[in-house]
């Protein structure tokens, strides 16, 4: 089975802290008293702390149309993924014109051509390297490019994973909506890009499984309206999971003869943090057992997609799993969709 050798990341330069959010609810909110109250509220429970943005508060307040987006997402998202993808080849002893396939993976604006292709060719990495750039998994597209590029790696040569969400990119001033008001409170910006070697690597990939659940294509997404992208995520999204995680998990560790208390490390993509104490309670897992999710989402934020790769970069340089010894990655994302990697102790 392949391997992960490394995941390197990148954040804009603007920075957000917590203590910040009220002056920018003011700005923003105006004179709906209500959605301003109900926004502290949101802000003071949502576990982060700070965040990275490509563009000032102010600017991200005045976001108007998708052209503006689209020109911004091309400039920025390049720059970003570009420095990812430098920091995974200087950390890799593969050469770059051996790497055989690219795996890109953003839901913040559908860019055609897809701007890996732009990073590609202005990177040592070939020009024939088989791409696949991904859009519609959502949150979950992280754990799905892990889960196909071991796929791919297995036919022999390395392949590179890599994610660019700026959700601010997203974000709509006049929608005012319970939603919104939580993705102003913990979405934000980053790229990430990873390394998945055939033979070698800190750890192995062992299993993936997707998982649809039905009835759930209503939980999580995007409305589309003529002004762009409205984020949905709604009320029962928990509920769901709670009914069907644990069977889901379950089935799949019996797959491969295993049941919770053999993973040793639990790296779920932090959703945000009513979700990450929803599933540590539910499979009865210490903090210490799960403390880079919310390391991420406390220093970071919710970045989509790059999410998990953020989560995984400061799992793997903790170095704490042993050889042998097992981790479960989880996102979840629009379908309803459970993506499941299990990985093991390689070194």
């Amino acid at each position: 089975m392949p391997y992960i050798s490394s995941i390197h990341t990148s954040v804009p330069e603007h920075q957000i802290l917590k203590t910040e959010l009220g002056d920018i609810g003011e700005q923003w909110l105006g004179e709906d008293v209500e959605s301003k109250e109900r926004y502290k509220r949101i802000v003071g429970g949502a576990g982060v702390d700070k965040r990275h943005y490509i563009l000032p508060a102010k600017e991200i307040l005045s976001l108007n149309g998708l052209e503006q987006r689209a020109q911004l997402f091309e400039e920025y998202a390049t720059k970003h993924l570009g420095l990812a993808m430098k920091s995974a080849l200087d950390d890799s002893s593969v050469a770059p014109h051996d790497i055989d396939a690219l795996l890109f993976t953003s839901c913040s604006v559908p860019a055609i051509p897809s701007i890996e292709a732009k990073v590609i060719l202005e990177s040592p990495l070939r020009n024939t390297i088989r791409r696949m750039p991904i859009f519609q998994h959502g949150c979950a597209g992280g754990v799905i490019t892990l889960a196909l590029g071991s796929r791919y790696a297995q036919l022999g040569a390395p392949v590179l994973i890599s994610s660019v969400e700026l959700c601010s990119l997203v974000f709509q001033p006049e929608n005012h909506a319970g939603t919104q008001l939580v993705a102003a409170a913990i979405f934000a910006d980053g790229a990430a890009c990873g390394l998945i070697s055939p033979d070698e690597g800190q750890v192995e990939i062992l299993d993936t499984q997707s998982f649809l659940i039905k009835n759930s294509r209503h939980l999580m997404g995007y409305d589309i309206f003529d002004d762009g992208f409205h984020l949905c995520l709604d009320r029962d999204l928990p509920s769901a999971l709670a009914q069907q995680a644990p069977g889901i998990v379950k089935e799949f560790l019996e797959k491969n003869d295993l049941v919770p208390d053999d993973i040793t490390s639990w790296l779920f993509h932090p959703g945000g943090i009513k979700i990450l104490n929803f599933l540590r309670d539910v499979f009865e897992i210490e903090q210490e057992q799960c403390h880079w999710s919310y390391d991420v989402l406390r220093e970071c934020g919710n970045m989509s997609s790059a999410t998990i790769l953020f989560v995984l970069e400061r799992f793997l340089s903790d170095n704490t799993l042993k050889k042998g010894e097992k981790a479960l990655v989880m996102g979840i994302g629009p379908g309803l969709t459970v993506e499941l990697v299990l990985l093991e102790g390689a070194i």
